[in-house]
């Protein structure tokens, strides 16, 4: 069967951000074409998404390349968001509107859907429904500093949890969602930040386990042309 781009770019996402593929690694076209059983074309459409993403770098003759990035960078990034985020949901629970209670439900709404259906893009579309509530909750907090950071510290994450989960741990994601707009809903800001707190710490522990059982890595490569 061949793979939609959808699907080579979430098979290469998690290859890189679990560690198969180490930074300085070359993503060569043609034996990843093969391994996969597809085209050129959706693999380079994923090296394109890959690239958007910092994940790789594309350099002119030479080919595509794994970006440097450490295990600490992933550790901070996921330290900064807990409290940030949490902040956020104290922040929001206390100056949301009504409108963005329907927004918040409205995604919990999309994500059930994206659960039940489980389209050809699911775990690309989960995690754009995931990104949207997040950031949603900053607006709710009515601070543009705080969107501003937690829109810069999405950027800087390289995982994408949502590829590493199994359907428990994606329907624990929607359910602490679901408790989190509860608080929110009720002005609850302690319960609030407590809820994002833990369901972002727990989604890095997650995270950090699925990276030890990651396939041994693949063997760092030089800088050699496709």
């Amino acid at each position: 069967m061949r793979k939609s781009p959808v699907d080579v770019y979430s098979i290469l996402r998690k290859r890189i951000v679990l560690g198969e593929f180490q930074p300085g690694h070359q993503l060569k076209e043609l034996p990843l074409a093969q391994e996969l059983g597809i085209s050129r074309s959706p693999l380079r459409a994923a090296f394109k998404r890959l690239a958007d993403d910092g994940l790789v770098h594309i350099e002119t003759n030479r080919g595509v390349f794994v970006s440097a990035w450490t295990e600490s960078d992933d550790d901070e990034t996921f330290d900064l968001r807990v409290l940030i985020e949490a902040h956020a949901a104290g922040l929001a629970a206390q100056r949301r509107q009504p409108e963005h209670l329907a927004q918040m439900r409205d995604i919990n709404t999309a994500m059930e859907s994206l659960i039940s259906k489980r389209p050809a893009d699911f775990l690309a579309q989960m995690e754009i429904e995931n990104r949207k509530f997040h950031t949603l909750i900053a607006r709710a907090a009515a601070s543009p500093r705080l969107i501003s950071m937690i829109d810069s510290l999405f950027q800087a994450q390289r995982l994408n949890g949502f590829f590493y989960a199994t359907d428990a741990q994606i329907r624990d994601s929607l359910a602490a969602h679901e408790q989190i707009t509860l608080a929110v809903a009720q002005k609850d800001s302690q319960r609030a930040r407590t809820l994002m707190h833990t369901h972002i710490h727990h989604a890095w522990e997650r995270l950090k386990v699925q990276r030890k059982q990651a396939p041994e890595k693949a063997p760092e490569h030089s800088h050699e042309s496709a």
